[in-house]
């Protein structure tokens, strides 16, 4: 009994019937997609079990997998599993079985499959495309049956600058070839020099099948629409292919590798016609050309940015359709903003839309007028000029909402001082005038210690002459008090000591001379005594600083006076609208309009640049704002309100906070006190040589400060520039390259180098991109 119990469950296994699955990971795919038929069978006998294949249909096998276990743990059992990689070769709705499997004679059937296959996305616009057909059809077959081989088809050989032209490259595989290779071949198009490319889709997969003498093809292909750029002769670059073959059936095997390429081509480009031209033709080309006009919000309010769109819509590149020229009427504020792409192809033409963006802000209320546009154009087909109309039209603005003032305003306007007084100077000094003041003080101490040297040497041991030691008194004499012979000797001892001779020397001095008059004119003439003429020498040294000190005294008069003649005296400018009541009735787009002439009639004004910037904080520009208060901080660095007026658009991080630090004292200011010094060293060197220390010290002190006016200058001068408002940075000088970092309004950027409208920069931490020039606004040293 016990037995009987045991083998009831061996009895139940050996009578149970096999199991068969079948399955698929999707049931839905496109062509050259891939899919996994598995087939599972489960026996509980130790009977060999075998599998057989169904048969597949619209498919191709690229992969098999086959595994078999055994196990006698609670009784024998055995499962057998087998996997088929599958792609789909066309498209359909494909059955795939049954499945089957035989043991001890015993067959069990698992129920088909059905797998619906859809057309990819490059068949649909191959069938769409009747030029892409066109080409496929004439894309030259291999010239040896039975050998890859790669093509080019054109769809012309001639054609002109901005005609859509188009080129084919086929891949031609023999069928048995193709099957034996695990992986796609890999086929790159040519790149052509001096085109506009688009690549256009085509078959993931096989795109087209051929016969050619006997041995069947299998075509993979790549397309490209393709738009000359300049006239002349383009060659088109060979193709080329490459594909791995297998040398022997084994998964691991070794592959030999190939590359083929095709034969060059070459597109002869016809420039655009001159005769006919319109006077406005900016090289656009294309086909039924539409401008049409969109504002929003439809309702405009006084001091809200409205933004008008100008779209051209029609057959062509957009890409290459250059803006339309929009001539503004006076009083409308406009500023270009983005410019958007959307490229479309319609039966085998590119065609598509490109929009204009402009943010226009009324000032006041009342009627905004929107200008009209002209855009003239190329048409290829009709060889003829064609020009988009589109007419004028004006927008109602109503009054501004009270809500929108939410951020303190800046302060009060700056009434203009002009240029201040040191840049006034400096600039009245040429670059001549600065070395002369630098090098003259150094070259007359040098001079007169030379020529020191000079009478020293030159002097003998003489009897006095009375005659030229009078008259070397007597001009010294006249050159302290002119006129002295109008003087009797009391008067000429108080014009010697008004001309800075102590009582004592002028007293002597006007008794010496009296002695030497009386030995040259009176009756006891003769040789001057030795004791005279020592004393008159003496004297003659003592007074000579006073002799130099009164001529240079009075020539620095003069050059004074004329220097600050020279630097104070401006010619009148001419009166202009003051742009100041236009700020305070709030027409501020108007307003910003007059302070850039005026920055532009003077530069160095710091009220018409702080003006400016508070002009552009009130129309919410911060990034303008922060550019001019900055420029406006160069040339009055100790301005209360331009430091206040800066605290409202701080910049947006540390790193720029650091570029834009600016010292509280410019360069110019700095360099004119080291030039004062400068001049007074030299001057104590010469008239007071006992005071040696103080005016060397002075003369060092001077060029430690001219070393830091360098330094500022030279810091001032680079190319440091702020940006206008949120910009990307970009990889490369083009709209569509990508973005490495947005950039806030009033980061610093120093400028590397510009190049078509486009400006090379060092942005904050150290990274560098292509910013539109325009968007940057460059602080000038001036």
């Amino acid at each position: 009994m016990r037995l009987l119990v045991a083998a009831l469950p061996w009895l139940a296994l050996q009578g149970a019937e096999p199991e068969l699955r079948a399955s698929v990971d999707r049931d839905q795919l496109s062509v050259g997609d891939e899919l996994v038929y598995s087939v599972q069978a489960v026996s509980r006998s130790a009977s060999p079990l075998q599998v057989r294949i169904p048969t597949v249909n619209g498919f191709e096998v690229v992969g098999r997998t086959e595994r078999s276990s055994v196990s006698h743990l609670g009784g024998p059992s055995r499962a057998t599993t087998l996997e088929l990689r599958l792609r789909a070769l066309r498209a359909g709705t494909w059955v795939i079985g049954p499945a089957k499997a035989v043991q001890d004679g015993e067959e069990i059937v698992a129920p088909a499959i059905s797998v619906k296959v859809d057309e990819p996305p490059g068949v649909v616009a191959l069938a769409a495309n009747p030029a892409l057909r066109s080409l496929l059809d004439r894309a030259a077959a291999p010239a040896k049956p039975g050998e890859p081989a790669v093509s080019l088809a054109l769809s012309a050989r001639r054609g002109a600058v901005g005609e859509q032209l188009e080129v084919l490259t086929a891949a031609w595989f023999p069928r048995e070839l193709r099957v034996r290779l695990r992986r796609p071949p890999t086929l790159q198009p040519p790149v052509i020099e001096g085109v506009w490319s688009y690549p256009q889709p085509v078959p993931s997969g096989i795109a087209a099948t051929r016969l050619v003498g006997g041995t069947l093809y299998d075509l993979f292909v790549a397309h490209q629409v393709v738009f000359p750029l300049r006239p002349g002769r383009i060659v088109v670059a060979p193709a080329v292919l490459k594909y791995s073959v297998p040398l022997a059936l084994q998964f691991f095997s070794q592959e030999e590798r190939y590359t083929l390429t095709s034969a060059p081509e070459t597109l002869t480009v016809a420039a655009t016609p001159v005769e006919g031209r319109p006077a406005g033709y900016a090289g656009a080309v294309g086909r039924d050309l539409r401008l049409s006009r969109s504002v929003e919000p439809a309702t405009a309010r006084a001091g809200e940015p409205v933004s008008v769109a100008f779209e051209l819509a029609g057959e062509g590149n957009p890409a290459l359709w250059p803006a339309p020229e929009i001539d503004w009427p006076e009083g409308v504020r406009a500023y270009p903003d983005r410019t958007d792409e959307s490229p479309r192809v319609s039966h085998g033409r590119l065609g598509g839309a490109k929009t204009f963006r402009f943010t226009v802000v009324p000032d006041s209320t009342g009627t905004l007028a929107l200008p009209g546009a002209r855009y003239d154009y190329y048409d290829v087909a009709a060889g003829a000029f064609r020009s988009a109309a589109l007419p004028a039209d004006r927008l109602v603005v109503a009054p501004g909402s009270e809500a929108l003032a939410s951020r303190p305003l800046p302060p009060a306007l700056l009434a203009s001082r002009g240029v201040p007084l040191a840049r006034r100077v400096a600039g009245a000094l040429p670059f001549s005038a600065w070395l002369l003041l630098l090098a003259a003080p150094p070259a007359v101490l040098l001079g007169r210690r030379m020529r020191l040297r000079r009478r020293r040497r030159s002097a003998a041991p003489a009897p006095p002459d009375s005659v030229g030691l009078e008259a070397e008194v007597e001009t010294l004499v006249r050159e302290l008090a002119p006129a002295p012979e109008l003087l009797a000797d009391g008067g000429l001892v108080a014009g010697l000591r008004a001309a800075g001779v102590p009582a004592p020397t002028a007293t002597r001095l006007v008794a010496v001379r009296d002695r030497l008059r009386e030995l040259r004119f009176g009756p006891a003439g003769g040789s001057v005594p030795p004791e005279l003429a020592r004393e008159a020498r003496e004297l003659l040294e003592v007074l000579r600083p006073h002799r130099h000190r009164t001529a240079r005294v009075g020539a620095g008069y003069v050059a004074a006076g004329a220097l600050l003649l020279l630097a104070v005296a401006r010619p009148a400018a001419a009166q202009a609208p003051d742009p100041a009541s236009l700020y305070e009735r709030g027409a501020l787009y108007a307003a910003a309009s007059g302070f850039a002439r005026q920055v532009d009639r003077e530069p160095r004004d710091p009220a018409a640049w702080y003006n400016l910037g508070a002009t552009y904080y009130r129309l919410g520009q911060d990034g303008r704002a922060a550019a001019a208060w900055l420029q406006a901080r160069r040339l009055a660095p100790r301005d209360r309100t331009i430091a206040r007026a800066l605290d409202l658009a701080p910049p947006p991080e540390a790193a720029s906070a650091g570029r834009l630090w600016a010292p509280p004292v410019a360069w110019v200011e700095l360099a004119l006190v080291a030039l004062g010094l400068w001049a007074i060293g030299w001057v104590l060197l010469v008239i007071r040589p006992r005071r040696r220390e103080l005016a060397i010290g002075l003369v060092l002190l001077a060029v430690l400060i001219g070393a830091g006016a360098l330094a500022l200058h030279l810091r001032d001068r680079r190319a440091l520039g702020v940006l206008l408002g949120a910009t990307p940075l970009q990889l490369s000088p083009h709209e569509r390259a990508p973005t490495l970092a947005p950039l806030e309004p009033g980061s610093a950027v120093l400028q590397v180098r510009r190049q078509a409208g486009w400006a090379l920069v060092n942005a904050p931490g150290g990274r560098l991109g292509w910013v539109p020039a325009d968007s940057v606004f460059l602080l000038r040293s001036l």
